[in-house]
């Protein structure tokens, strides 16, 4: 899925400058919570009027209710316009220092960057063609990474993720595995050194860590720990239609197991309410009830890093078909899945049932 997929107003009404920080960060400025942070994919509702003080009152409303984890997920090509010449204020400066400048609502912050998203290689233009191991596919991102470690606010994020659902990628084009493998552990050890504190991990979907071990127990070794894609779709349908809810603490338990002593966390985890997929409104209901029962043990016992859950709002029902487009994906019941996947109605703007127990679930979590 598309992650953190905010109908950026951020892209388009931050047209405010931040100032520029040439310092290198200092390793104990570094936020680094774990367990208890939530974050909520900020999608906003067809009758949200446009505009930057629309967008930081959806802040101010989550906020309150006890979200406190902030997501970006840019691809590289989008980051990386041209061989070294970056475009980062828009998907990542102004993020990081507009909309909470007195660092009251966000615990923290999470990066996604994306040199694969799901089906899709996503390296700038220039690199396409070249393995994600050859030397100057390696000496761009770290350059990127040098870039990256100089913005203002850089400090507030606590994890860097390599890739999004690498594995729908990886197991298509089985022959870049190991490419991909090298690139990662090289790219954490920088990452590493440039910003001491931040964890890094890569994405990987739930159904992966099941049907492509070999993708899973390659990367996994390197891994700070383990990000998870989840809805509980039944893989032997094609037709994206939903496990129940009873099945997420079997699943979030071998996930747990999966990672071994590494602790997980979710960028992405949500259950549709549509009945074309096999679900309702109270289906949809209890799954987020189970989902934080499921996984307080490990919160308390620090296995859990973050939760993400996908989303606030349903997606606009064209967005899907934009998104079968670029993704390749020919799926009728996809969009059922998509514009039925919110907490609350995208048309309405009125709250689903899941809705108050998401915000109940947060008061105690």
């Amino acid at each position: 899925m598309k992650l953190f997929e905010i109908i950026l107003m951020l892209y388009f009404t931050f047209g405010m400058t931040a100032c520029a920080n040439d310092k290198t960060i200092e390793p104990d400025k570094v936020i680094n919570q774990n367990g208890g942070l939530v974050g909520l994919s900020l999608i906003v509702n067809q009758n949200t009027p446009p505009g930057l003080p629309s967008f930081l009152a959806a802040i101010d409303d989550v906020t309150s209710k006890g979200i406190n984890l902030f997501g970006m997920a840019p691809e590289w090509s989008e980051l990386e316009t041209a061989p070294f010449t970056y475009s980062l204020q828009d998907p990542l400066v102004n993020p990081l220092t507009l909309i909470d400048p007195d660092k009251t609502k966000f615990k923290s912050y999470i990066l996604v960057l994306k040199m694969i998203d799901s089906n899709r290689k996503t390296v700038p233009a220039d690199l396409s063609t070249h393995s994600f191991d050859a030397p100057l596919v390696m000496s761009r991102f770290k350059s990127l990474i040098d870039k990256l470690s100089t913005l203002p606010s850089i400090d507030r994020i606590s994890h860097i993720l390599i890739g999004n659902e690498v594995d729908g990628y990886l197991s298509a084009n089985p022959t870049e595995l190991n490419a991909f493998a090298t690139f990662y552990k090289e790219s954490i050890n920088y990452i590493h050194r440039k910003m001491p504190l931040v964890k890094v991990g890569t994405i990987i979907t739930f159904n992966a860590a099941i049907n492509h071990p070999t993708i899973f127990n390659t990367l996994i070794p390197d891994s700070d720990f383990i990000g998870y894609t989840y809805y509980p779709t039944d893989d032997t349908n094609p037709n994206w239609q939903m496990r129940p809810p009873s099945d997420v603490l079997a699943d979030i338990t071998l996930m747990a197991a999966k990672a071994g002593d590494k602790p997980f966390a979710f960028t992405e985890i949500g259950y549709p309410s549509s009945t074309a997929n096999n679900s309702s409104e109270i289906l949809q209901k209890q799954f987020v009830e189970n989902m934080f029962d499921a996984l307080r043990s490990y919160k308390e016992k620090g296995k859990l890093e973050f939760i993400f859950y996908h989303g606030q709002y349903d997606y606009p029902t064209d967005f899907c078909v934009q998104y079968r487009q670029a993704q390749g994906v020919a799926s009728t019941y996809l969009c059922g899945f998509m514009n039925n996947l919110g907490l609350k109605n995208y048309v309405t703007g009125q709250p689903k049932q899941a809705w108050n127990a998401f915000v109940n679930k947060l008061e105690d979590w």
